[in-house]
């Protein structure tokens, strides 16, 4: 068994994944196995990976995973593959500091820690972020969970027990372009008993121009926050924590079903502008596709969402009323 399993899910990412890699291979904890998973690329992208393997054959594994499953399906993939005590994950166009894995490694061993996280740079926004601080570390209760949930973080900074991706069985969603792994972060939250952090800046978090959410039109952007609301009430609504933080859970669900209705409406409400006088008027109108997207939303919200708008503390704190009033609209639409 290796300390670290790291998998790496790669499509068309010849200029980025060689800085990707060398940044692995490189890792201060030697006892890690890298498992780079080839989602059908069509550019030189698995003739870099082979060539990878062949000067590290001690620490590369690759995988030519045949047919385009996107990000989720080729990590996937790599979780089949590994056997490490526990599992990273980096995405191709990132990139990592030398000693990451060695020190959530020691971390996670120092507390016995389900999962350990640290801080990432984004480049884009030139902003160095840590979500995970102490006043959540440590065993956690609902009102840490809560905090965890609704302050939001990234699979790709942490590292988590290898079990809690087997035992039972948990996988992301496949052929999803973006959002795939929205409910794996909120289900590991709850399955967790404790979580560790290393604070520093470790994770080097890219954001390319070309990157999936900013590429990508309405149906496939309201395909990837369907499923990522489905998929979250599905895995987490019967885990035996979920009763506790449930206020926390339906904040992160009805944040999704107010950015699908907000895409739907997007140029209703450029049009009219972002007021809540307005807000009848941004579903006036609406082509008959539009309005079947919007009813199918609502629907899936009601078996998904039960507590109240007015109810729920969380979504009064971090939801504009405006964007609560239009929720409310399509409520009153839709169902």
């Amino acid at each position: 068994m290796k300390k670290v399993s790291i998998v790496v899910p790669a499509y068309n990412s010849e200029k980025t994944i060689t800085r990707c890699l060398s940044s692995l291979v490189n890792q201060t904890l030697q006892d890690i196995e890298i498992i780079v998973v080839n989602d059908a690329s069509t550019d030189n992208t698995w003739e870099i990976m082979k060539s990878c393997e062949e000067q590290f054959p001690d620490k590369v594994v690759i995988i030519d995973g045949g047919v385009n499953r996107g990000s989720g399906g080729a990590r996937n993939q790599g979780f089949d593959f590994a056997t490490g005590e526990y599992i990273g994950l980096v995405d191709s166009d990132d990139y990592v500091a030398s000693n990451m894995f060695e020190l959530l490694y020691n971390k996670a061993k120092e507390g016995d820690y389900d999962i350990v996280d640290t801080g990432f740079y984004s480049e884009r926004q030139d902003k160095a972020t840590l979500y995970t601080g102490d006043n959540v570390t440590g065993e956690l209760d609902d009102e840490k969970r809560r905090t965890l949930i609704t302050c939001g973080g990234y699979l790709v900074t942490k590292i988590f027990k290898r079990e809690l991706w087997n035992d039972p069985v948990i996988r992301m969603r496949e052929k999803v372009r973006c959002l795939e792994d929205t409910e794996i972060l909120l289900y590991m939250i709850l399955r967790a008993r404790n979580i560790g952090n290393v604070k520093e800046v470790l994770y080097n978090y890219c954001d390319s121009a070309d990157s999936a959410t900013k590429t990508m039109d309405l149906d496939t952007y309201y395909a990837s926050i369907y499923g990522a609301i489905g998929a979250t009430y599905e895995k987490c609504h019967e885990l035996e924590n979920y009763e506790g933080v449930k206020d926390a859970m339906e904040y992160a669900m009805a944040n999704m079903y107010s950015f699908g209705i907000n895409r739907c409406l997007y140029e209703k409400i450029a049009r009219f502008g972002a007021d809540i006088k307005n807000v009848k008027r941004y579903f006036e109108g609406a082509d008959p596709c539009t309005e079947k997207l919007l009813r199918d939303l609502a629907v899936l919200r009601k078996n998904a969402i039960t507590i109240p708008y007015d109810d729920n503390i969380e979504i009064q704190n971090r939801i504009s009323q405006l964007d609560i009033a239009i929720m409310k609209e399509c409520d009153r639409l839709f169902l």
